[in-house]
């Protein structure tokens, strides 16, 4: 008995065992630690019962329903209060066991009990950080160190949607977006291992699959070994605030009944532009417009009609495109900012766009309503480097706009007004010339062709004029670039090739036999789906056949465009045509495209031909290359033999085909079919 009373003194349990009395027999050491009795305490000199362990009400119940039950069942088991010597009441959870002897009579009790208080700490403690963690805004999670989602609170729940239980054990990797690539994740882990901390905006995904804008916290939790034993993410659902912040930035910032950005905005945004963006490099324009006299409509149709055109006006002037910003400044005055205006010309056109679309009519209350624009344009750098000064500029300009009488445009600088104005008005004529039957001045020339050195006529180059009704001859090197920047110049190719093949069939049917004529073909045209169609039918109209002509095109046509025209030129080839290389030399030759293009012929560039008496290396490469493209089968016709040293020269080297002021100028195709006539009259001499 004393070995098994030793051992019960080494357990951290209560033990006690009892006589018939409930008086207390044994009291293990665990017991009289727990209860306040001294361990030099004699039971047999000064005997405790147990009784004295309990107030009155607990030894009520225990002597009249737990102890009688025990005896009659043999254990019973429970929560239960004992109360120290000191009067601390102690929670346990008690065991109670009967002793029974061979005629099944009770000998005694043996009372064992765990003490509650630290566990009923625990969980009043946990039960208050779970009121504390569901009593907060932000959502909570917590994980273990390998991620496993150990606890979250019920702000997560209300900001995710996902209950307690659908996430327990998971990664937390279900809330992500596609809002972030990998490099977003691996620095967010980067800094939790470096420095057990990250904060930052995280879009997540809830339950309902909406995505969601998050201010997160994760902290890594260590324990005392230094090791981290979970990691705590702190959120706080930033959509409403976002929301409200956008209401708010609507309010400040944007003008509520054209939905454009308001005269604070426009203030913001220039001062913005003009201290960050490099303005030698992308000038700004600021184009101020002014959509007419709006007093008499609102006169007539009241503040809500004046609004409603307002409204109407705004949406036309959103039509446009490019790099552009809207603002109203004030009622009947908005600002359109562009952000690279350093094409005066396309900034021009531009600004004859706006006021074309904002004179088309608008309809209130049944009436017609037309308004007479006037547009204002500043430049910065130019004009101003400052947002006040750069906007008083362009308000200038749009007075000076009224002041010509409205429906028009002016720039602050009245030079640059001027040039824009002759260039469009140049564009606008130049358009007309090119319709059908129409008669300003776009004139059919040729340059002959000639062998070297003798100079006889072996073809000619198609060429076109401009002489203006009013402005006399224009230089191609005006209005083609024009022509380009406009697109125009798919209707000056079309009207080239069209005339050129009506010339011919005129001189045929004079019974001329004509050499062959080489048309040029621009890199827009080789575009057009309908090329090859459109050019075999035009020449079939005319009774002629795709070998009457020659196809002259020019290596910046296929640079960024190789594959499509070498499917064009496949084509053109097929139906007959033949291709010649214009410009050989320039700057962009590639003897792969030498390889691949279905040519016949190669123009050797000015250029090189301009050099080829002034420096011996010209003359050395130059013979190379009219080698080379001999030997590949190529014709080649060397372009500007302007003198007899050059023309020599390219002889000598083996180019047998010239083209130059030497032998020839551009001339009218009247003036060209006597030159041939008289040409051909020596020959038979």
């Amino acid at each position: 008995m004393d070995d098994q009373r030793q051992l019960f003194d080494l357990t951290g349990d209560y033990v006690a065992i009892l006589d018939n009395q409930y008086r207390v027999e044994f009291m293990n050491l665990s017991g009289r630690i727990l209860l306040g009795v001294s361990i030099d305490h004699d039971l047999n000199v000064e005997p405790l019962h147990i009784r004295q362990f309990h107030d009155d009400a607990s030894w009520e119940e225990l002597q009249q329903c737990i102890l009688p039950r025990t005896l009659y069942e043999g254990a019973w088991s429970g929560i239960w209060q004992l109360r120290a010597r000191s009067g601390e009441p102690i929670p346990v959870c008690l065991r109670a066991l009967a002793h029974l002897d061979d005629q099944g009579q009770s000998t005694g009790l043996t009372l064992v009990c765990q003490d509650l208080r630290l566990q009923q700490a625990f969980q009043a403690q946990e039960a208050m950080v779970t009121r504390i963690l569901d009593g907060t805004v932000e959502g909570i999670m917590v994980t273990d160190p390998h991620a496993s989602i150990q606890r979250v609170n019920r702000a997560f729940t209300q900001i995710t949607g996902y209950l307690p239980e659908e996430v327990k054990g998971r990664s937390p990797r279900f809330l992500r977006s596609n809002q972030h690539d990998r490099d977003f994740y691996d620095s967010l882990r980067s800094s939790l291992r470096q420095d057990g901390f990250w904060q930052g905006e995280m879009w997540c995904r809830r339950k309902s699959g909406e995505v969601s804008l998050q201010s997160v916290s994760i902290s890594a939790l260590r324990n005392d070994d230094g090791c981290v034993s979970h990691y705590v993410a702190i959120f706080h659902d930033l959509t409403d605030m976002r929301a409200w912040e956008a209401e708010i930035a609507q309010l400040a910032f944007v003008d509520p009944h054209t939905g454009m950005g308001n005269r604070y905005s426009l203030v913001q945004t220039l001062r913005h532009k003009l201290v960050r963006e490099r303005l030698d490099r992308f000038p700004l324009a600021l184009i101020c417009v002014d959509l007419g006299q709006l007093s008499p409509i609102n006169d007539r149709f009241g503040i809500k009609g004046g609004d409603e055109l307002i409204r109407f006006q705004s949406q036309k002037l959103r039509q446009l495109e490019g790099p552009l910003q809207f603002f109203r400044l004030t009622g009947d005055e908005f600002v359109i900012l562009v952000s690279d205006a350093s094409d005066l010309t396309s900034l021009a056109r531009f600004a004859v766009q706006c006021v074309q679309k904002l004179q088309v009519p608008n309809y209130l209350q049944g009436e017609q309503i037309r308004l007479s624009p006037s547009v204002g344009i500043s430049l910065a750098p130019k004009d101003a480097r400052d947002t006040d000064v750069l906007l008083a500029c362009a308000q200038t300009a749009m007075n000076a706009a009224k002041q010509a009488g409205r429906d028009c445009y002016r720039f602050y600088d009245e030079g640059i007004s001027h040039t824009m104005r002759q260039r469009l008005m140049l564009e606008q004529q130049l358009r007309l010339a090119t319709q059908p039957e129409a008669d300003l001045g776009l004139e059919l020339y040729l340059q002959p062709k000639v062998t070297l050195p003798a100079g006889q006529i072996q073809g000619a180059e198609a060429l076109l004029r401009w002489n203006h009704p009013e402005k006399g001859m224009i230089a191609p090197a005006e209005f083609i670039p024009l022509a380009e920047e406009s697109r125009l110049i798919l209707a000056l190719d079309r009207w080239v090739f069209a005339r050129t093949c009506r010339t011919v069939k005129r001189w045929r049917l004079l019974g001329l036999k004509m050499p062959r004529i080489s048309i040029n073909l621009s890199a827009r045209h080789l575009q057009e789906p309908d090329l090859v169609n459109w050019c075999v039918e035009t020449v079939m109209s005319c009774g002629l056949v795709p070998g009457d002509l020659e196809l002259e095109i020019t290596e910046t046509a296929f640079v960024n465009l190789a594959d499509m025209v070498l499917k064009q030129l496949v084509a053109l080839r097929h139906a007959g045509f033949s291709l010649a290389l214009d410009d050989f030399g320039a700057g962009y030759s590639s003897l792969t495209y030498l390889c691949r293009l279905p040519l016949d012929v190669v123009k050797i560039d000015r250029a090189l031909v301009a050099d080829l008496c002034q420096d011996e290396r010209a003359a050395i490469l130059l013979r190379g290359v009219v080698q080379l493209l001999d030997r590949l089968g190529f014709s080649v016709v060397a372009e500007g033999v302007e003198t007899d040293q050059q023309a020599d020269l390219l002889h000598a080297i083996g180019c047998t085909t010239g083209q130059g002021y030497l032998f020839y100028r551009p001339m009218p195709a009247d003036d060209f079919i006597r030159v041939y006539q008289d040409y051909c009259i020596a020959i038979d001499f």
